[in-house]
């Protein structure tokens, strides 16, 4: 007999190479501590190890091993961390497995500082057709 009332288990796209999981933030729910709310995954279900990296839309949160939380009952050390992140410009989601938040961080200093170097790379190769263009006329 199939329990009709019991959700079948996400397909999530896992990259085994990367060890990368892409998703949306559809695919979260929010949990809200004392230091503020923060998006979360339940993996609860899925039966592979936690991935080392999260893809949200283009964001890539990196897992941090040390960094895990009682999922009731976590304490003070949750919500002080997720503000310390906050407070050196990171994101968190927090990744729920077997009774523990496990947190992934995204550095968006990182983003923008790669951002910035894409389009510098830009630049020169503008700056350099530029210069054929000339040197040919």
């Amino acid at each position: 007999m199939v329990d009709a009332t019991a959700e079948p288990v996400p397909a999530y796209q896992f990259d085994d190479e990367t060890k990368t999981m892409t998703l949306t933030f559809s695919d979260l729910y929010l949990v809200s501590t004392d230091g503020g709310d923060v998006f979360a995954l339940n993996l609860n279900e899925w039966d592979h190890p936690p991935p080392f990296y999260l893809d949200i839309e283009g964001r890539v949160f990196a897992m941090q091993p040390s960094n895990t939380y009682l999922v009731t009952g976590y304490g003070a050390g949750l919500p002080e961390f997720i503000q310390s992140e906050e407070a050196e410009g990171r994101l968190t989601v927090l990744v729920e497995r077997e009774g523990r938040y496990l947190a992934y961080s995204h550095d968006t200093a990182a983003v923008d500082e790669d951002e910035d170097d894409d389009a510098a790379e830009d630049d020169d190769a503008a700056e350099d057709e530029t210069a054929e263009d000339a040197s040919a006329d």
